[in-house]
């Protein structure tokens, strides 16, 4: 019997059209990113890895009890050491979808962005700064499908 490797689907450039995957959106200081990640990653950190962009994980613990954090996604923050997060320093944020209206919500997980459910159709946020910091660009500029609503799976938390 031969075994073929398993091949990650590739990401790309944009939004995803319909339910073919999970639209990660990452705010920059002068952008915000947008990606396809094929398939249903299961959840927003996986989504964030899959997405093409550069991501470091932390070793230590970040913000919301997680270990294996975000800790650097495209070089920002430049210089971290990944090994812990300091309280009260600026953090990637993990940003959901919510409804009425359409807006980017706090995930409110303990556990980090790997607590965060994602399914296809979805669309999921990262933001980086303080505890406040918002997405700058809303959820429905993001997506391009006409009355897009989020999936249940990016409801239940």
């Amino acid at each position: 019997m031969t075994l073929f490797p398993v091949v990650d689907p590739v990401s790309r450039t944009g939004a995803c059209d319909g339910t073919e995957g999970v639209t990660v959106a990452v705010g920059m200081a002068a952008e915000v990113l947008v990606r396809c990640v094929p398939g249903s990653p299961g959840d927003a950190r996986t989504a964030l890895e899959r997405s093409g962009l550069a991501v470091r994980l932390g070793s230590g613990t970040g913000p919301y009890g997680d270990s294996r954090y975000v800790c650097v996604v495209e070089g920002v923050p430049g210089g971290d050491s990944c090994t812990g997060h300091r309280d009260g320093a600026p953090f990637w944020k993990v940003w959901r979808v919510g409804l009425d209206p359409v807006a980017w919500r706090e995930s409110r997980t303990q556990g980090g962005p790997g607590a965060v459910p994602v399914c296809p159709g979805g669309l999921v946020g990262f933001g980086f700064g303080a505890r406040t910091s918002q997405l700058p660009v809303a959820p429905d500029r993001m997506v391009t499908t006409p009355r897009w609503l989020p999936p249940r799976c990016d409801q239940r938390r």
